[in-house]
């Protein structure tokens, strides 16, 4: 069992009772379960978290389906990001949030029209609308948990996107939530986020038009920026994507060359190579191909996006109290070949894969067959259903 929030990995029994953690601890006895899963060889960790998704199915382009990246691939919650803003966000909470078997939050787009077209913040001052914006969160803060800024990251849009940004604080700063900002180097744009922030894509590609933790406007240092090496001090939240968006191989490797990791691992609208959406399963099996410690990738995607989306039910641990989700993993020896956002390809010689996932104390994916109470599985004991880990549940 990996749980980063409680600073845990060893071999350790789950019980789950009512949709909640029960127990955590060693040997449970089968026994005391109505049903058993064995995971024995197997990671067990907190349900998996998609902090950067884009969800609103066929209404937006860039949406993917939340149930094919979520709890098929151990991710029982993600965040859509900026997908609807004040105008469309009803249609994504009732034709989406609402049916999805994965659990959903979302930030707003501080453009009224959210994503329907991809330049919404430059397209027209009036859709930045900061009392509808106040507003939709206000009523909605049970699915809502902040703003989200698309800005280029380009110099010469820099006096646009500071009013864009402001604005966006004010909303963020009334409504008692965050602000999620793509990519930025430019001082005056980082000064005005704060603790609890969150700043995307560190590892776009070297272009005119996007900006990395290295440079902007085609210019690229040999070091991680001060002023994002300054960031972690101030509490702002990095959010790194790998798969095929917003992501150079080159860029993720020099940064990991340097010690530099974003605190999040989630995937935006990242594609498999056969072109199927990536699930965070991808960019953690890349990120762990990259060198980060397997402790430090189980907690990207569970206890670190927990703590930045700091939503309503309590998620990304398994403590004792706390919503059951659970995801059960395997990590698969190949040979696997992942490209990036140009087409860069890299060998993985490892890769994650969900053989079983749990939301709210309910399987939603691998479950065991029904047995009889107190009956132990085949291969010995495993953590009950609903449950993970080696042992039991009731």
């Amino acid at each position: 069992m990996i749980d980063p929030a409680s600073r845990l990995s060893a071999v350790r029994d789950v019980a789950i009772a009512g949709g909640r953690i029960a127990r955590v601890a060693e040997n449970i006895p089968p026994a005391q379960a109505r049903q058993v899963y064995s995971a024995a060889g197997k990671l067990v960790t907190p349900g998996l978290i998609d902090m950067h998704t884009h969800v609103y199915r066929y209404a937006i382009n860039l949406s993917v389906d939340s149930d094919i990246v979520g709890f098929q691939n151990g991710v029982t919650t993600v965040l859509d990001c900026g997908s609807t803003g004040a105008t469309s966000f009803m249609g994504l909470r009732r034709y989406v949030m609402e049916h999805a078997q994965t659990r959903i939050y979302a930030l707003l787009n501080i453009s009224s029209i959210g994503l329907i077209v991809t330049n919404e913040i430059y397209l027209d001052p009036a859709m930045i609308n900061t009392r509808a914006a106040i507003n939709t969160i206000a009523n909605n803060r049970d699915r809502l948990l902040g703003v989200k800024v698309r800005v280029n990251g380009r110099h010469g849009d820099l006096a646009h996107d500071v009013g864009v940004l402001k604005a966006a604080r004010e909303v963020a700063d009334a409504t008692g939530t965050k602000i999620m900002l793509h990519w930025t180097n430019e001082p005056e744009l980082l000064n005005i986020l704060k603790a609890g922030d969150i700043l995307a894509h560190p590892f776009n590609p070297p272009s005119e038009r996007d900006a990395n933790l290295f440079g902007a406007d085609g210019q690229q240092s040999d070091k991680v920026l001060p002023q994002i090496l300054a960031l972690k001090d101030r509490g702002i939240v990095t959010d790194g994507q790998l798969t095929t968006t917003h992501h150079s191989w080159v860029v993720s490797e020099k940064a990991a060359a340097q010690g530099w990791w974003p605190d999040v691992i989630s995937t935006d609208i990242s594609r498999t190579p056969d072109g199927q959406p990536a699930s965070v399963l991808v960019p953690m099996s890349e990120f762990l191909h990259l060198g980060m410690p397997l402790d430090q990738v189980i907690a990207g995607a569970t206890a670190n996006p927990a703590r930045a989306m700091n939503g309503p039910e309590k998620i990304g641990m398994l403590e004792p109290g706390v919503t059951a989700d659970v995801a059960i993993l395997e990590l698969e020896q190949g040979s696997f070949d992942y490209n990036d956002g140009v087409r860069q390809m890299r060998t993985l010689k490892q890769r994650f894969v969900a053989t079983a996932t749990i939301k709210g104390g309910i399987f939603l994916k691998g479950a065991p067959a029904p047995a009889g109470r107190g009956a132990a599985p085949a291969g010995g004991t495993g953590s009950a259903t609903p449950a993970a880990g080696r042992g039991a549940a009731r």
